[in-house]
């Protein structure tokens, strides 16, 4: 009996301290399960550059042609998709020991007369910040070409299979001495896409769909605002649910509501808001370490991996563009549904015109400084496939350049309009 007590006591001993570290687990890395934590490490540890960089060279579309006049466009799952898995090996190849032939002769029309690929940008894409974005040191094979920006990489399909890089005043053409047998089996794999419900044709205005009769149909987008309940109602209690993946410790959260409807949810180091006209503010108030990283590519990676890390993100986003202010990086980022677009046509007031003097100009936009997300804003809206609709033909007759697309609207359905492109 003697021997039986010391080892009861010893188990409850141990029963306990196992218990006491749960329970502050529990307390100080709250809720693994809805990424708080996760969050938590990103706030004092900045993502390193490589997590995030590759997606920087990635192309906001892909049009792609067989030389017949008809082309294919590809908005959605570019990261995977089999013509960009070429795309980038083939750039790349081009990067390590292309030849630059000349400022070609070549026109965009004549380009687009062989079986091609053109990868777009949304911006002005740096040649030097391209080329670290896929690996390379610099980017001297492109400036040295006089190559400073581009929007497009054109690869011709034909046997020569040669590379346009073109921006709105000129076109630089590059080869390959040989073409690696890696790059033919990756170009072999690429699948015409004959079941696409739309195709198009090239004209002065841009690509337009290519419709037989008076128009066609396409799938319509609903809204949907997940920081409303069931009901439709705003609460306290439904907000600060979809905010707390924010802070890395819900339990030091105070919320208040200011007399326009703005609902505030802080601790000494965050604040998240939810603004009167369906608006998120994330602002971080933490001391930017020494250990920072201070670069362009670094400064993305933090971006993309903090997006990525929201929780209430689901539709396909690609970088509409980038600027600087002050050593902080801002980018910003729009929506793809349904094989489109989905963007902001007007700047949209996060609050109630004028108390707004800083609208967004696209539905995602962060703010990264050395490394550090400090300030992310983005619309709460979500948005989904709901339906069937019609488009008249006669829309399509326009004399600027368009792309289709949808605008961002609050209405009951999204419909497929035409977009001047900017």
């Amino acid at each position: 009996m003697k021997k039986i007590i010391p080892t009861i006591k010893s188990i409850l001993i141990i029963s306990l301290a196992i218990l006491a570290i749960y329970q502050v687990g529990r307390l100080w890395l709250v809720n693994l399960t809805n990424r708080n934590f996760v969050l938590y490490l990103q706030a004092r540890f900045p993502p390193s550059a490589p997590d995030g960089q590759s997606a920087f060279a990635q192309p906001f579309r892909i049009i792609s042609g067989n030389g017949n006049g008809i082309f294919d466009i590809r908005y959605s799952e570019i990261a995977n998709s089999e013509e960009w898995v070429f795309g980038e090996e083939i750039i790349n190849e081009i990067l390590r020991s292309g030849e630059f032939q000349s400022d070609s002769a070549a026109t965009f029309e004549t380009i687009l007369a062989e079986p091609v690929l053109i990868y777009e940008y949304a911006f002005n894409m740096c040649a030097e910040t391209f080329a670290r974005a896929l690996g390379r040191r610099n980017g001297a094979v492109l400036t040295e070409a006089g190559i400073e920006s581009f929007t497009r990489i054109a690869v011709q399909r034909s046997s020569e299979r040669r590379v346009f890089f073109i921006n709105d005043s000129q076109i630089w053409e590059y080869s390959l001495s040989s073409f690696p047998p890696r790059l033919a089996l990756l170009e072999a794999s690429i699948q015409p896409a004959s079941e696409s419900p739309m195709h198009f044709i090239a004209t002065e205005n841009g690509f337009v769909p290519r419709v037989d009769g008076d128009g066609f149909f396409y799938t319509a987008v609903s809204v949907e605002n997940p920081f409303s309940d069931a009901q439709g109602l705003f609460t306290f209690s439904h907000i600060r649910s979809r905010v707390e993946p924010f802070f890395d410790n819900p339990a030091s959260i105070f919320p208040s509501v200011s007399v326009d409807n703005v609902y505030t949810f802080s601790n000494r180091n965050t604040t998240v808001q939810y603004l009167e006209n369906a608006a998120l503010e994330y602002t971080s108030y933490r001391t930017i370490g020494r250990a920072a990283q201070e670069n362009f590519m670094a400064d993305f990676s933090a971006a993309l991996a903090f997006l990525n890390d929201d929780p209430f993100v689901i539709n396909e986003i690609y970088l509409r563009n980038h600027d600087t202010r002050g050593r902080a990086h801002v980018f910003r980022f729009n929506y793809v549904i349904d094989n489109h677009p989905l963007i902001l046509t007007e700047p949209w007031h996060t609050r109630i015109y004028p108390r707004c003097t800083d609208p967004l100009f696209a539905p995602i936009e962060i703010t990264v400084d050395q490394g550090r997300v400090v300030r992310y804003r983005r619309l709460v809206y979500t948005f989904h496939s709901d339906g069937i609709m019609w488009k008249d033909a006669a829309a399509l007759e326009r004399n600027e350049h368009f792309t289709l697309g949808f605008p961002i609207d609050i209405g009951p359905a999204i419909e497929l309009q035409v977009l001047l492109e900017s």
